[in-house]
């Protein structure tokens, strides 16, 4: 299973996010899987790494497969911190990605909203969104986004399992998952196991929690049309069945992260 290393980097001041990437994908032995604009933290981790999560100013996520042990080596003066997960992603995943993921961009403007959102709209939100429930903190954010993006959103999924059978939990809600998303156009694009880092590579965000029980454990990558549509997916009580029944008891702790991709955000919006 191919090792990839997911980033969150906070850029220098001075650095466009746009031009550090036409750099990265000029190093050599180097794929850039994903690179995005993070936007807006969903859910806060209330054990691992809450501080550094939620409080420092990311500039960018990617996802990157590289044999070079160190590949920001040209480019570390416009990076000021960062934050690192090794993970294995199958094969399967990673060989049609690229056609998977552009196929899904193409079609988000046609698909249609169950309109589960309007009842929200009307009858009032959950207090806050930590349980993956409509808040009026998603609500603001999805009414500043749509001011300037309309398009697709990526969110990055950070899970960390109750032990031993939240894992096995969570493989049921992922199940239950596909058709109550893909129905509103949702889609786990990626996903993987979180490892080691490789030999030569240094671990540096996990620092010297070396069990599984005190670490993330997967990850995801999951499209969406747009942030409306993730809204009116957490709006419906198809999804609210399977995320109470299955979801909530799996995870002892997550962190949800809307992004944007930059090949879906225009040039006009790559300047930080």
């Amino acid at each position: 299973m191919p090792v990839c290393n997911l980033y969150l980097l906070q850029l220098a001041k001075s650095t466009d996010a746009h031009s550090f990437l036409q750099q990265l994908k000029q190093t050599p032995n180097l794929q850039v899987i994903v690179a995005s604009r993070p936007r807006h933290v969903v859910i806060h981790p209330n054990i691992l790494d809450n501080e550094t999560l939620t409080k420092t100013h990311w500039d960018l996520l990617v996802l990157l497969q590289s044999s070079n042990p160190t590949p920001f080596n040209q480019l570390n003066h416009h990076i000021t911190n960062t934050y690192k997960l090794p993970a294995g992603i199958p094969s399967k995943l990673l060989s049609n990605y690229s056609t998977r993921s552009e196929t899904l961009k193409s079609e988000a403007s046609s698909i249609p909203l169950t309109r589960s959102l309007d009842k929200i709209l009307h009858s009032g939100s959950k207090s806050t969104s930590q349980n993956l429930e409509v808040s009026p903190s998603l609500l603001e954010f999805m009414t500043r986004l749509e001011k300037t993006h309309k398009g697709p959103v990526t969110m990055l999924n950070l899970l960390h399992f109750h032990h031993p059978d939240g894992k096995k939990s969570y493989y049921q809600y992922g199940q239950a998952f596909i058709p109550v998303a893909g129905k509103r156009g949702g889609n786990a694009k990626l996903v993987g196991n979180v490892v080691p880092a490789p030999a030569g590579q240094k671990d540096h965000s996990r620092g010297d929690r070396k069990k599984t029980e005190e670490w993330w454990n997967e990850i995801s990558i999951v499209h969406y049309p747009s942030i409306r549509h993730f809204c009116d997916m957490l709006a419906g009580e198809d999804y609210q069945a399977i995320n109470e029944k299955y979801r909530l008891s799996a995870l002892r702790d997550t962190f949800l992260l809307c992004t944007t991709e930059f090949d879906v955000e225009g040039l006009e919006n790559s300047k930080l």
